[in-house]
């Protein structure tokens, strides 16, 4: 077969069966598509589809701005998708290096393609037959692909790092207070943009006079028409990220070591160091002053506090609404470090009032109702529980995959071991120790991928398998799943929340010690005290307080009967009609009662005559109508 020609199917004759191929282009960037990434790519492989008579190319998937080292892509996943279904049998790539930029992404790529039952062939590269063949030649080729991505990378990295030590602009946006001078060019660096640095000498001056907080200081660059560089109002999030950026330090640094987020930032080697050049500080046009700065940066320490990540997840973000139509996010109170549900349009400049939710309650309130819907629903139709094995059988595919490699190494191996002890003085023998050694070297390496995969399809699977055992039994129960398997349960179910009570609102702090002791003692409410009732009352008080608990221009009788209004109704404090008398001194008198058992001996003595009612007690959460796609509507 020639060097450069991949194999052909149909060389076992004129008659053989005509196979469906599908097309996979990749580039890594959007740009390349209009160019000649894609329409290169897809020009190569129609010309050499043409020249085998049993081809027929069926499908052409492509993934633009995808990069070279991920395994999951949409064009790929699409592509997997139509193997399995049968639509095409062979995957045909221009180059190898379109699967992937790494071996482990390449060697990946062709065993997913091979599991959903393809074949990969190349239009400039000879991949042999399956098996020992192909795998000695796909190592090959992923090793020159990896090696050929890595000079790129260094070449680029290094020259970065020589424009950054010039002082020029890397890439990137500009900072928040500049534009880039040169764009696109070479020798492109950071000036001063004169529409944005007025915003930051007044967000400065905003800072350093006192203003109280990223939401005041929000606000008030909202309403003198301020906005950000996309024309949207700020935020207290978007806000704090800018007064940490370099606009307010005077300088940029390349290469931070202090700012690694899932690696998409400067990438360290194992001592520690940026893995491609050292950090270099590039000084920005000023903006504000040295002093300036300095005083910003102080001010900047008292109004800002470290933030605290939230206490883990929202699995009902985005599905619970209130009563303005917007939905609730998660948010954690730092106060108390309490996880809630607020709706989204409470930090607006205009706030639509909807009550927050504590978390634990609304969610269990809605996992209750979603256990009960899935017990329900016959186990067929239940949502996370595997339709068919493809999962199973995938990793029953790599797992054979993995032995058939361990065990030619082990034959290997000990061919080896037999060959060494006869070489000596034998050139021929010799020569061919060396060939096996070279080959056992490349299944070793292939060997090493297939197990990491393996560990990946195996914590894979064993999710899916914890799933199915959460959710396959008769009556099924989420509660044993982590908050992120839940959120995936709450999504495939479909499940959605409204706040029936408009009204409701959550009371913060303790809670009143009055309705506590109706509850625990089961004491009812009674009704207001008539005038020979009052009269009784009263003297009950005159026995146990002195006269000056009396000469308070608070009415007791008043007071009391707005005590036992808000029993009744179970409204705020706040809430209380004015003509109960002073809410602070209502409230202080009810709980002086309270602590010195006057106030069971007045409600008993009520309870003599007339009709008591429940006291209202206090509900950590509305009513809610729950509705998911198993189910008919449901009022909790």
């Amino acid at each position: 077969m020639q060097q450069g020609t991949a194999a052909r199917v149909d060389d076992k004759g004129e008659g053989a069966q005509a196979v469906d191929v599908a097309a996979y282009v990749r580039v890594s960037t959007t740009e390349q598509k209009g160019r000649y990434g894609v329409p290169t790519q897809v020009q190569a492989i129609r010309a050499y589809v043409e020249q085998q008579p049993s081809w027929r190319l069926v499908e052409c998937r492509e993934d633009v701005g995808e990069p070279g080292s991920m395994y999951s892509r949409p064009g790929l996943d699409a592509l997997l998708e139509d193997i399995a279904e049968g639509r095409a049998k062979l995957v045909l790539v221009h180059r190898l290096d379109r699967l992937g930029r790494t071996e482990a992404a390449i060697w990946r790529c062709i065993w997913q393609i091979e599991d959903a039952g393809g074949e990969v062939e190349c239009c400039t590269e000879a991949l042999g037959e399956a098996g020992f063949e192909r795998w000695l030649a796909v190592d090959r080729l992923a090793q020159a692909v990896e090696s050929d991505y890595r000079r790129i990378l260094s070449r680029t990295q290094a020259g970065r790092q020589l424009k950054a030590v010039d002082g020029g602009w890397t890439g990137g946006p500009a900072p928040y207070g500049y534009r880039i001078s040169g764009k696109g060019f070479f020798g492109s660096a950071l000036e001063v943009d004169p529409d944005e640095a007025p915003v930051v000498r007044l967000i400065a001056d905003l800072v350093i006079g006192g203003v109280h907080g990223l939401k005041d200081l929000a606000n008030e660059l909202n309403d003198r028409g301020a906005l950000t560089r996309s024309g949207k109002r700020w935020t207290p999030a978007n806000l704090f990220q800018r007064l940490k950026s370099g606009t307010f330090l005077g300088e940029v640094v390349f290469r931070r070591l202090d700012r690694q987020w899932n690696g998409n930032c400067t990438r360290l080697g194992n001592d520690g160091q940026p893995l491609h050049g050292e950090s270099v500080v590039i000084p920005l046009p000023p903006i504000l002053s040295a002093d300036r700065v300095e005083l910003f940066q102080k001010a900047l320490a008292e109004l800002t506090r470290p933030r605290r990540k939230p206490n883990g997840e929202y699995p009902l973000a985005g599905r619970i609404h209130g009563s303005c139509g917007l939905s609730y996010v998660g948010c954690l109170r730092s106060k108390d470090g309490v996880r809630t549900y607020r709706c989204s349009g409470w930090n607006a400049a205009v706030p639509c009032g909807c009550a927050f939710l504590p978390a634990d309650d609304i969610e269990r309130r809605v996992i209750a109702h979603i256990n009960a819907v899935l017990a329900s629903t016959p186990s067929g139709r239940r949502p996370m529980l595997p339709t068919s094995d493809a999962a199973s059988v995938r990793l029953i595919r790599h797992l054979e995959r993995v032995r058939s490699l361990e065990r030619l190494v082990a034959e290997y191996g000990g061919e080896l071991d037999v060959l060494r002890s006869r070489a000596e003085g034998d050139r021929i023998v010799a020569a061919a120790v060396r060939q096996i050694e070279s080959d056992l070297e490349v299944l070793r390496r292939v060997l090493v991928h297939a197990r990491e995969w393996l560990d990946e399809l195996k914590n894979v699977d064993g999710t899916a398998a914890r799933r199915t055992a959460v959710l396959g039994p008769v009556a099924p129960d989420i509660r044993s799943l982590t908050q992120s398997e839940q959120r995936r349960v709450i999504e495939l179910t479909g499940a959605r929340v409204e706040i029936v009570d408009p009204t409701f609102r959550y009371r913060e702090g303790r809670r009143c010690l009055t309705v506590e002791w109706h509850q625990r003692t089961g004491t009812l409410v009674p009704p207001d005290p008539t005038d020979s009732q009052w009269d009784r009352i009263e003297e009950l008080l005159r026995s146990r307080y002195p006269a000056h608990h009396f000469r308070s221009p608070l009415n007791l009788r008043a007071a009391f009967t707005g005590m036992l209004h808000r029993l009744r109704t179970g409204i705020f404090w706040s809430d209380l009609p004015e003509q109960f008398g002073e809410l602070r001194k209502v409230r202080l008198r009810q709980r002086t009662w309270l602590a010195d058992g006057v106030w069971a001996d007045m409600v008993k003595l009520l309870d003599e005559e007339g009709e008591s009612t429940p006291v209202l007690g206090y509900e950590a959460a509305p009513a809610l109508v729950i509705r998911s796609d198993l189910d008919v509507e449901a009022l909790c």
